[in-house]
């Protein structure tokens, strides 16, 4: 009973005076992480999204914004070939979280990612502004938060990418290193984020393999492994080395 009333309290905190469906609200934040991974399979994603979009609706909330953003960014590498469905997927996670006023660091990081690989998607003409957007998200979330695992993991990604000739590729590796070294969750919210550390790891042995440095590719990727033995990309990365 503490366990419940300490949620509803929760919930309440997060959206002032207003109980976000309660024990609807409860339900579907309890594990939100553990529900939102890389083995959820798409069905299971779009009833999540379904049911946050429907809290949403009746108690608009940034914490729900984010993790539907975050079954959106999930749902872009569950569509497959399928081009229309994964830019859809982007185009409603960019959604909820671009107009959001009071952006945390989550918000700016998780945006900068979905719009960069919105860029897929961007025109001849649009994709330079674009590309700068992109940057700056990430960037904003360093501000806000120096020591934040996914915002070092979205400036690493948006460098990662980047053409050289665009000035890509000179500061992935360290922002990676910081990722891999900073808390999970350093915000004591059970609604907070805890994801991305296994992906740093995947992108800083990926990282160093492009600069021919087959042996810290090695190290931490087989570091990365040990701590995070299910990461399918970490165990084939290693076997191929």
């Amino acid at each position: 009973m503490k366990k419940y009333l300490l949620l509803l309290l929760l919930l309440g905190v997060l959206v002032p005076g207003r109980m976000m469906g309660q024990a609807g609200g409860a339900a579907v934040l309890t594990g939100i992480q553990q529900k939102l991974t890389w083995r959820t399979p798409a069905d299971s994603l779009q009833l999540l999204v379904r049911s946050l979009a429907g809290l949403r609706a009746r108690t608009p909330n940034p914490t729900l914004s984010y993790w539907e953003a975050l079954a959106y960014y999930h749902l872009y590498f569950r569509a497959g070939q399928d081009k229309q469905r994964a830019e859809a997927a982007l185009e409603k996670g960019i959604e909820l979280l671009d107009g959001l006023p009071g952006k945390t660091a989550e918000h700016y990081a998780l945006l900068s990612l979905l719009q960069g690989l919105n860029l897929e998607f961007a025109s001849f003409l649009t994709i330079a502004f674009k590309a700068g957007t992109v940057k700056e998200n990430a960037e904003k979330a360093l501000a806000l938060a120096p020591d934040n695992l996914r915002a070092h993991y979205a400036r690493g990604i948006n460098d990662f990418y980047t053409p050289k000739q665009y000035g890509g590729g000179k500061v992935a590796v360290a922002h990676f290193l910081k990722a891999i070294s900073l808390p999970d969750k350093p915000d004591p919210n059970p609604y907070a984020p805890s994801w991305g550390k296994a992906e740093a790891y995947w992108y800083l042995a990926q990282a160093y393999k492009a600069e021919g440095n087959l042996d810290l590719a090695r190290k931490y990727a087989t570091e990365g492994l040990a701590r995070y033995p299910n990461h399918v990309q970490l165990r084939g990365f290693v076997a191929k080395l």
